[in-house]
């Protein structure tokens, strides 16, 4: 499934096991620009219920262009709710500029912009799974922090 966003940025979702899946890079409408996001991932049944009576592609593109636009305070403000978390379980060395790896941002519900972003700590040996609420577009909550270790 090919999308271009409001503004002009232009997807590919092809459908994995996970559900449907984004290209990592995004190409502009003059395809020449293009910028390195984060997997944009939805489940199928998402699409199957959502896409019934509803303009699907448009809303996902309104919430693309939602996040792209809002990338920097949504990270600025996740770093700063979850630093002390992050600090307590040591999931990085104190020497250590602390750097977020997003793997991915799972959307769970288009209407109300829920979300979940994928943070990766000590080479893959910490994740954490925040999930997001969008109240309006410039305010959102954590709903929930999650932390899950890999060994």
């Amino acid at each position: 499934m090919k999308i271009t966003t409001p503004k002009g940025w232009n997807l590919e979702f092809k459908r994995t096991e996970e559900g449907w899946q984004s290209d990592r890079d995004l190409t502009g409408s003059d395809g020449i620009s293009f910028t390195k996001n984060p997997y944009f991932i939805f489940p199928d049944c998402l699409y199957q219920e959502y896409s019934e009576g509803n303009d699907f592609e448009n809303d996902l593109g309104q919430f693309i262009d939602f996040y792209l636009d809002s990338q920097n305070v949504i990270l600025s403000q996740t770093k700063a709710a979850v630093n002390a978390i992050t600090q307590h379980n040591h999931d990085f060395a104190a020497d250590d500029e602390v750097n977020y790896i997003i793997s991915y941002i799972e959307i769970s519900y288009l209407k109300r912009y829920e979300f979940k972003i994928n943070f990766v700590f000590m080479y893959g040996y910490a994740f954490y799974d925040i999930f997001y609420q969008v109240l309006s577009p410039e305010h959102f909550i954590i709903n929930k922090v999650e932390r899950l270790l890999n060994y």
